[in-house]
């Protein structure tokens, strides 16, 4: 379970992260059970494909201080081991169930040599929002369809 730092500050930056998702045709939802409050769902949609949906589940374990855990499931709170749930984007793994990218918690524990530098996760301003805006700029940039 999140501690309320973390519970308080997501609560805050959510807001902002709902408004770019609904300009994107997209949508943010939270899990609302006691043992997930730091737990969310995005709706994204890539621009070239607009009729393909993807559901990242992005939980958190200290924000800002950490990166996400970044999945994606064939529905919302649906099953997370499903690789055609994937968008094909350089770096999202459909097979690992990851994305090696410096985004998530998973990128992260795989490169530990991301943390310093520019490659070093942003704990300032919305971090959150910065992950969605990151997911849909992938979408939107580097789609090549859904994973088989």
């Amino acid at each position: 379970m999140a501690n309320a730092e973390t519970r308080i500050n997501l609560k805050e930056d959510e807001v902002a992260v709902a408004a770019f998702l609904a300009d994107h045709d997209g949508r943010l939802g939270r899990d609302e059970t006691e043992q997930a409050q730091a737990l969310y769902w995005l709706t994204l949609r890539p621009r070239s494909a607009p009729e393909q949906r993807y559901y990242a589940r992005v939980g958190w374990d200290a924000y800002p201080h950490s990166p996400p855990s970044i999945k994606f499931a064939d529905a919302i709170g649906g099953s997370l081991s499903v690789p055609s749930a994937w968008p094909l984007i350089p770096g999202y793994r459909p097979g690992s169930f990851d994305i090696c990218r410096p985004l998530s918690r998973e990128g992260y524990e795989l490169h530990p040599e991301w943390r310093e530098g520019p490659t070093a996760w942003p704990t300032e301003g919305n971090p959150f929002l910065w992950v969605a805006q990151t997911l849909q700029f992938h979408l939107d940039n580097e789609y090549q369809g859904r994973a088989a």
